[in-house]
C-alpha cells in the first residue's frame, strides 16, 4: 500500500535493445564488442537476407545471433566471409515453442545450407522435438543441433533417436540440461549402434542413472564415430562407471568423456582405471566431483605408468591426500603423454606439493598443473617455486588460492624472474595482498610481461569452511553473499551452511546457478533451523530434486526468519511440493515462494492449492512452466475463493486450456487480494478468455492481466473488450502474440470509446494490419485515458502509418506511441510527420527499426522544424546514413523543443557524425544527442572530438555503449581542454582504462565549462581514479561525477577524499557498486569534515558496516552542505544507527537519506526515531526493505507526531501490520507536513487502509492508494 499525496508522476521507460545484423571478418571473433570486427546493418538488409535464406538453396552464408531474436519478426543476421564460415541459425534464449519449431522445420525440409541449428534455452518440449526429429529424417545438410534446456523427456527422445538412425550427416548434438532420464538415454544409444555420423553427444544434467550409462556404454562397443561423450552432472554410480569401463576397453573412437559431478567414487575410478589401460583412444577424461579419495588416486596413477594416449585428467574437487597426490607425483616421473592435472580443491598439503615439485624436476611434458585450494603452506610453496625455476616445461603457474600471501607471492615472482617459459598468471581480485602484488609487480618489470587478466570471471569451485568464515570475519559484518553462477557443490554448500549455524548478520544468500544437490541442499535445511537472521534464499537452477526439497520443508516448520525461498529451475516434483506445501500450513513467515521451471505438475498445484487455503502470509506465488494441467489449475483457483493474502500469481508456460478458466473466473469474482495474474503462454484459447472476460466484470482488484501467447484470436479479444468496458479496475492489459486481427483490433477499438482506467495496452507480436490499425487510430480520436500503445511487430505499412497520424492530430492524451518493427517505411516516416506538426501531447515516438531510410529522416526532419511538443524520438536500427543526419542535423538548427534524439544503430559515418556536431553550433534546445551503438569507434570519436573543438551550443553528448576505448576518451579529452560549452558528458560503458581515465583527468585541470561527467561502468581502477582525484583539486566547475561500477577500492575512495578537502566545487558524487569498506569511508568522512560544497553522497551498495557509518556520522555533526546522504544496501546496524540518530539531533543541513536494504529491525529504527524528534531539516527517509514491524513503526508514528519537516517517509517491503498502520493514523491526526507514506508491501489488512485513508481524507488531502 502506497498512500502518495502528489500532483503528477514521472514514468521511465527503460532502453529496450533492438536486434541488430553485423558483418564480420574474422568468424573466430564471437563478440560483438571485440577488436571492433563488427559492422552493422538495418533490419531492412536482415529480411533481405532472411528471404533469401527461405528461398533460395543456394545461399552460402547466413548466421543469426541471440541478440534479442524474435523468429518472427526483427530476424537478425551477421554476414560473413564464406570462405571462411558455414551457414548458421543461432535462435538461442527466445520464446520458440511447439508451434514455431513447426515453422522451422519447414526450412530445414527445404534449405539445402543451413548447417547448425542453435535452439538453447527455448520451449519446445517433446511435441517440438518430435517435429525437429521428423525433419531430420529428410534434412541432408544439418551438422549441428544444439537443444539444451528444452523441456524434453522420453518420448521427444524417442523421435530423435528414430531420426538419428536416418540421418546421415549430423555429427553434433546437445540434449544437454533436458530430462531424458534413463529411458532416453537407452532410445539416443540404441540409435548410435546405427548411426555413422555423430561424433559428439552432450548428455549432461539429464538424470540419467547407471541403467542409462549401461546403454551408452554398450553402444560405444559398436559405434564408430562417436568422439567427444559428455554425461557430466547426472546419477552415474560405480555400477555406471563399470559398464563404461567395458564400453572404452571394445571403443577404438573415444577421445574425450566427461563424467564431472556424479557419484563413481573410488570403486568406479579402479574400474576406469583398469579400462584405461586398455584402451588407445581416449585423451581427456573429467572425473571432477565423483567423491575419490586416495584410493581411486592410486589406481589412476598405476594407470598412467601404462597409459600413452590420456593427455588430460581432471580430479578436481575430489578427497585426495598426500597418499593419492604422492602417488600420481611418482607416475608423473615416468609418464611422457600427461599435459594437464588438475588437482585443485582437493586435501593436498605440504608432502604432496613437495611430491610434485620432485616429479616437476624429471617430467618433461606436464605443463599445466592446477594445486590451488588445496592446504599448501608458505613454506612448501616457496620450494615449489624454487623447483620451477629448474623445471623448464611449465607454461601455466596458477595462483589463485586465497591463502597464497605475501611469502608465497614473493617465492612465485621469484621464479617468475628465472623461468622464461612461464607465460600466464591467473589470480583472483583477494588472492594476494598488496605486498604480494607489489613482489609480482617487480618481477614483471624485469622481464617480458605477459597479460594479467581481470579474474571477475573466475570460477568458485566450493569453498572451504573456514575460508568463508575468515572471509564473513575480515568484513566484520556481511549481510549479503552472493555465490550465483559459480561451481559450487554439495561440499561448497555444506562449508556456507556451517557458517550460516554461527553468523548472525547474513539476510541474504544467492547460491543460483551452482552445482547443488540434495545433499547439499540438505545441510543448508539444517542451518536453517539453527540460523535466526535470513531473510533470503534463492536456490535456482541447481540440482536440487525431492529429497532436497522435504529436507528445506522441515526447516521451514522451524525457521522463524526467512520471507522469500526461491527454488525455481530444479527437479522439484509433486512429492518435494506435497511437503513445501505441509510445511507452509504451519510456516507463518514466507511471504514469497519460486517454484517455476520444476515438474510439480497437477498433484503438486494440488497440494500447494490446498495450503493457500489456510496460509495467511504468502503474497507471492510463481508456478511457471510446471506442466501444470486443468486438474492443478483448477484447484489454485478453487484455493482463490478462500485465500485472502496472495497478491501476485505466476502460471504462465504452463498447459492449462479453457476448461478451468470457469473456476478462475468464479474465483475472480470473490476474490478480494489478486492484483496480478499471468496466464501467458498456456492454451486459454478464445474459450477462456470469454470466461475471464465475464469474471472481471465483477472483479474489483485485478489491476494487471496478462494473456499474451494463448491463441485467443479475435473472439477471445472481443470478449475482453466487452470487459473493458465495465471493469473499472484493470489498467494494464497483456494480448502480445495472440493472433489478433481484424475483428479484435476493432473490437478492442469500440472498448477504448467507453473504458476510463486502461492506461496501457501491448498488442505487440499480433497480426494486425493497416485495415485494423485504422479502428484503432479511430478511437484514438475519442479515448481520454490510454497514454501508452505498444504496436510494435505488427504488421502496419505505411498505410496503417497514416491513420495513426490522423489519429494524432486530434487525440489529446497519448504520450507514448511505439511502432517499433513495422514496415512503416519512408511513406508512413513521412504522414507521421506531418501529423507531428498539428499533435500537441505526443512527447515519445519509438519508430526503431521501421525501414526507415534517408527520405523517412527527411521528412521528419523537416517536422522537427514545426513540432513544439515531441521531446523524445526514437530512430535506431534503421537504414539511416548520413544523408538522413544531415537532414535531422539542419532541423536541430531550427527546432526548439527536441531534447533526446536516439540514432543508435544506423549507419551515420564521420560525415553524419560531423553534421550533427555543427547542427548544435546554431540550435539551442537541443541538449542531449544520442549516438549510442553507431559505428563509432577511435576514429568517429575523435572526429566528434574535431567538432567539438569549435560548437557554441551543445551541452550533452551522449556516447555510451560505443567502443571508443581509451584512444577516444583521449582526443575527447583533448577537446575538453578548450571547449567552452560542453555542461554534461557522458562516456558510461564504452571500455575506458587508466590511460583514458588519466587523460580525462589532465582536461579536467584545464577545462571551464563542464559540470557532470558520467564514468559508469568502465574499467577505471584506483590509478584512474586517483588521476581523477588530482585533477579535482584544481578543477572548479565540475560539480557532478559519476564513477560508480568501475573497479575502485578503498585507495582509489582515500584518494577522491584527499580531493574533496580541497575542491570547493563538486557538488554530487556517485560512488555506488564499488568495493569501499569502513577505510575507505573513513576517508570520506574526514573530508566531508572540511568540505563545504557537496551536497549529494551516493555510497550505496558498497561494504559500510557500522564502523564506516559511525564517521559518516561524525561528519555530520560538523559539515554544513551535504543535503542527500544514500547509504542504502551497505551492513548497517545498531551501532550505525545509534550514531546517525545522534547526528540527526544535531545535523540541520541534511533532507533526504536513504537507509534501504540494510536490515534494520525495530531497535535501530527506534533510535533513529528518536532523532526525528529533534530533526529540523529532514524531508525524506528511505527505510524500506528493512526488517520494520509494528514496534519500530509506533515508534516513527510518535515522532511524526512532533517532527514538523518529515514529508516523505518510504516504508514498504517491511513486516508492519495493522498495530502499525493504527499508529500512523493516529499520529496523521496530528502530523501537517507528511504528504507521501508508502506501506506498500506490507501486512495491513484492508480495513486499516481504509483507516487510513479515511485520515487523510479528513484533513483533505488527496489519496492515491496502491
Amino acid at each position: 500500500m502506497a498512500v502518495e499525496i502528489t500532483a503528477g508522476a514521472v514514468i521511465k521507460l527503460s532502453q529496450q535493445r533492438q536486434a541488430q545484423w553485423y558483418w564480420k571478418s574474422n568468424p573466430t571473433l564471437r563478440l560483438k564488442n571485440e577488436k571492433e570486427e563488427w559492422i552493422q546493418f538495418s533490419d531492412i538488409e536482415s529480411e533481405i537476407i532472411e528471404e533469401a535464406l527461405n528461398g533460395n538453396r543456394n545461399i552460402k552464408v547466413i548466421e543469426l545471433d541471440d541478440y534479442w531474436i524474435d523468429l518472427n519478426h526483427s530476424i537478425q543476421t551477421s554476414k560473413c566471409d564464406q570462405k571462411q564460415q558455414t551457414p548458421i541459425k543461432h535462435l538461442s534464449h527466445n520464446r520458440i515453442d511447439e508451434k514455431a519449431a513447426e515453422a522451422l522445420v519447414d526450412i530445414l525440409k527445404s534449405n539445402k545450407t543451413i548447417t547448425t541449428l542453435q535452439l538453447t534455452s527455448n520451449q519446445l518440449y517433446d511435441k517440438g522435438a518430435e517435429v525437429l526429429g521428423n525433419a531430420l529424417k529428410v534434412n541432408t545438410t544439418l551438422t549441428t543441433l544444439n537443444l539444451r534446456d528444452n523441456g524434453i523427456s522420453v518420448n521427444g527422445t524417442d523421435a530423435l533417436g528414430d531420426a538419428l538412425k536416418a540421418n546421415q550427416t549430423l555429427t553434433n548434438l546437445n540434449l544437454a540440461y533436458n530430462r531424458i532420464s534413463h529411458e532416453g538415454a537407452e532410445v539416443i544409444a540404441n540409435a548410435l549402434k546405427v548411426n555413422h555420423t555423430l561424433t559428439t553427444l552432450n548428455l549432461g544434467v539429464n538424470q540419467i542413472s547407471d541403467k542409462g550409462a549401461e546403454a551408452l556404454a554398450d553402444a560405444l562397443k559398436f559405434n564408430l564415430t562417436l568422439i567427444t561423450l559428455d554425461l557430466h552432472r547426472n546419477l552415474i554410480t560405480e555400477k555406471g562407471a563399470q559398464a563404461l569401463a567395458d564400453g572404452l576397453k571394445a571403443n577404438k573412437t573415444l577421445h574425450i568423456l566427461n563424467l564431472r559431478y556424479n557419484k563413481i567414487s573410488d570403486p568406479g575410478a579402479e574400474i576406469l582405471a583398469e579400462a584405461l589401460k586398455v584402451n588407445q583412444t581416449l585423451n581427456t577424461i573429467y572425473l571432477k566431483s565423483n567423491t575419490i579419495s586416495d584410493k581411486g588416486a592410486h589406481a589412476l596413477s598405476d594407470m598412467l605408468k601404462v597409459n600413452q594416449t590420456l593427455t588430460s585428467l581432471h580430479l578436481e574437487d575430489n578427497q585426495i591426500y598426500d597418499k593419492g597426490a604422492q602417488a600420481l607425483a611418482d607416475t608423473l616421473k615416468s609418464n611422457q603423454t600427461l599435459i594437464t592435472l588438475d588437482l585443485h580443491r582437493n586435501q593436498i598439503s605440504d608432502k604432496g606439493a613437495e611430491a610434485f615439485g620432485d616429479a616437476l624436476i624429471v617430467n618433461q611434458t606436464l605443463n599445466t598443473l592446477h594445486l590451488y585450494m588445496n592446504q599448501i603452506s608458505d613454506k612448501a610453496v616457496e620450494a615449489l617455486s624454487y623447483k620451477l625455476k629448474v623445471h623448464q616445461a611449465s607454461t601455466t603457474v596458477t595462483l589463485r588460492d586465497d591463502e597464497i600471501f605475501a611469502k608465497e607471492a614473493e617465492a612465485f615472482a621469484d621464479a617468475f624472474r628465472h623461468d622464461p617459459t612461464i607465460t600466464s598468471v591467473h589470480r583472483a581480485d583477494d588472492a594476494m595482498l598488496d605486498f604480494g602484488i607489489e613482489a609480482l609487480g617487480q618481477a614483471l618489470g624485469v622481464r617480458q610481461t605477459p597479460t594479467l587478466p581481470n579474474s571477475t570471471s573466475d570460477r568458485i569451485s566450493d569453498i572451504r569452511g573456514d575460508v568463508l568464515a575468515d572471509k564473513l570475519q575480515a568484513h566484520e559484518i556481511v549481510t549479503t553473499l552472493n555465490l550465483q553462477h559459480n561451481q559450487i557443490s554439495d561440499e561448497g554448500a555444506q562449508a556456507v551452511a556451517d557458517t550460516l549455524k554461527v553468523n548472525q548478520t547474513l539476510t541474504t544468500l544467492s547460491l543460483q546457478n551452482n552445482q547443488i544437490y540434495n545433499k547439499g541442499a540438505k545441510t543448508l535445511a539444517l542451518a536453517l533451523k539453527v540460523n535466526q537472521t535470513l531473510t533470503t534464499l534463492d536456490l535456482e537452477n541447481n540440482q536440487i530434486s525431492n529429497a532436497g526439497a522435504e529436507a528445506l520443508a522441515d526447516a521451514l516448520e522451524v525457521n522463524q526468519t526467512l520471507t522469500i525461498l526461491n527454488l525455481g529451475c530444479n527437479s522439484i516434483s509433486e512429492k518435494g511440493a506435497d511437503v513445501l506445501a505441509d510445511a507452509l500450513k504451519v510456516n507463518t513467515f514466507l511471504t514469497s515462494l519460486d517454484l517455476g521451471h520444476n515438474e510439480i505438475s497437477d498433484k503438486g498445484a494440488q497440494s500447494i492449492a490446498d495450503t493457500l487455503k489456510v496460509n495467511q502470509i504468502l503474497t507471492t506465488l510463481i508456478l511457471s512452466n510446471n506442466e501444470i494441467s486443468d486438474k492443478g489449475a483448477k484447484a489454485l483457483a478453487i484455493a482463490l475463493k478462500v485465500n485472502q493474502n496472495l497478491t501476485t500469481l505466476d502460471l504462465q508456460n504452463n498447459k492449462i486450456s479453457h476448461k478451468v478458466t470457469e473456476a478462475f473466473g468464479d474465483a475472480l469474482k470473490v476474490n478480494q487480494t489478486l492484483t496480478t495474474l499471468n496466464l501467458a503462454t498456456n492454451e486459454i484459447s478464445t474459450k477462456g478468455a470469454e470466461i475471464i472476460g465475464k469474471a472481471l466484470k465483477v472483479n474489483q482488484t485485478l489491476i494487471t492481466l496478462d494473456l499474451s501467447s494463448n491463441n485467443i484470436l479475435d473472439k477471445g479479444v472481443e470478449a475482453l473488450s466487452d470487459t473493458l468496458k465495465v471493469n473499472q479496475t484493470l489498467t494494464t492489459l497483456g494480448v502480445w502474440y495472440n493472433g489478433i486481427s481484424e475483428k479484435g483490433a476493432e473490437a478492442l477499438a469500440e472498448a477504448l470509446k467507453v473504458n476510463k482506467t486502461l492506461t496501457t495496452l501491448d498488442l505487440t507480436l499480433n497480426k494486425i494490419s493497416d485495415k485494423r490499425v485504422e479502428a484503432i487510430a479511430t478511437t484514438l480520436k475519442i479515448n481520454k485515458v490510454l497514454t501508452t500503445l505498444g504496436l510494435s511487430s505488427n504488421q502496419i505499412s505505411e498505410k496503417g502509418g497514416k491513420a495513426l497520424a490522423d489519429a494524432i492530430k486530434v487525440n489529446e492524451t497519448l504520450t507514448t506511441l511505439d511502432l517499433k518493427c513495422n514496415k512503416i517505411s519512408d511513406k508512413g516516416a513521412e504522414v507521421l510527420a506531418d501529423a507531428l506538426k498539428v499533435n500537441k501531447t505526443l512527447t515519445t515516438l519509438n519508430l526503431i527499426a521501421s525501414k526507415i531510410y534517408d527520405k523517412g529522416a527527411e521528412a521528419i526532419a523537416d517536422t522537427l522544424k514545426i513540432n513544439q511538443t515531441l521531446t523524445t524520438l526514437h530512430l535506431a536500427g534503421n537504414q539511416i546514413s548520413d544523408k538522413g543526419a544531415e537532414a535531422l542535423a539542419d532541423a536541430l538548427k531550427i527546432n526548439e523543443t527536441l531534447t533526446a534524439l536516439d540514432l543508435g544503430e544506423n549507419q551515420i559515418t564521420e560525415k553524419g557524425i560531423g553534421a550533427l556536431s555543427d547542427a548544435v553550433k546554431f540550435h539551442q534546445p537541443v541538449t542531449t544527442l544520442c549516438l549510442l551503438q553507431n559505428q563509432i569507434s577511435v576514429k568517429e570519436a575523435e572526429v566528434l572530438a574535431n567538432t567539438l573543438q569549435v560548437h557554441e551550443t551543445l551541452t550533452t553528448l551522449s556516447l555510451e555503449y560505443n567502443q571508443i576505448y581509451d584512444r577516444g576518451a583521449q582526443a575527447i579529452a583533448d577537446v575538453l581542454k578548450v571547449n567552452e560549452t560542453l555542461t554534461t558528458l557522458t562516456l558510461k560503458d564504452n571500455q575506458i582504462f587508466e590511460k583514458g581515465a588519466e587523460a580525462l583527468a589532465d582536461a579536467l585541470k584545464v577545462n571551464q565549462t563542464l559540470n557532470t561527467l558520467c564514468l559508469w561502468y568502465n574499467e577505471i581502477s584506483d590509478k584512474g581514479a586517483e588521476a581523477i582525484a588530482d585533477a579535482l583539486k584544481v578543477n572548479q566547475t565540475l560539480t557532478a561525477l559519476d564513477l560508480s561500477e568501475n573497479k575502485i577500492y578503498d585507495k582509489g575512495a582515500q584518494a577522491l577524499a584527499d580531493a574533496l578537502k580541497v575542491n570547493q566545487t563538486l557538488a554530487s558524487l556517485n560512488l555506488e557498486f564499488l568495493q569501499i569498506s569502513d577505510k575507505g569511508t573513513e576517508a570520506i568522512a574526514d573530508a566531508l569534515k572540511v568540505n563545504q560544497s557537496l551536497t549529494v553522497l551516493e555510497l550505496k551498495w558498497n561494504q559500510i558496516s557500522d564502523k564506516g557509518t559511525e564517521a559518516i556520522a561524525d561528519a555530520l555533526k560538523v559539515n554544513r552542505t551535504l543535503t542527500t546522504l544514500h547509504l542504502e544496501g551497505n551492513q548497517i546496524f545498531d551501532q550505525g544507527a545509534v550514531a546517525l540518530a545522534n547526528a540527526l539531533k544535531v545535523n540541520q543541513t541534511i533532507t533526504s537519506l536513504n537507509l534501504a536494504n540494510n536490515s534494520m529491525l525495530d531497535y535501530e529504527i527506534e533510535v533513529l526515531a528518536d532523532g526525528l524528534k529533534f530533526n529540523h531539516s529532514l524531508t525524506t527517509l528511505h527505510l524500506n526493505g528493512n526488517r520494520i514491524s509494528d514496534k519500530g513503526a509506533v515508534a516513527l508514528a510518535d515522532a511524526l507526531k512532533v517532527n514538523g519537516t518529515l514529508t516523505t517517509l518510504y516504508l514498504f517491503w517491511n513486516q508492519i501490520s495493522d498495530k502499525g498502520a493504527h499508529a500512523f493514523a493516529d499520529a496523521l491526526k496530528v502530523n501537517q507536513t507528511l504528504t507521501i507514506l508508502n506501506l506498500d508491501g506490507n501486512k495491513i489488512s484492508k480495513e486499516e487502509e481504509e483507516a487510513l485513508v479515511d485520515v487523510l481524507e479528513a484533513r483533505g488531502r488527496n489519496v492515491t492508494l496502491r
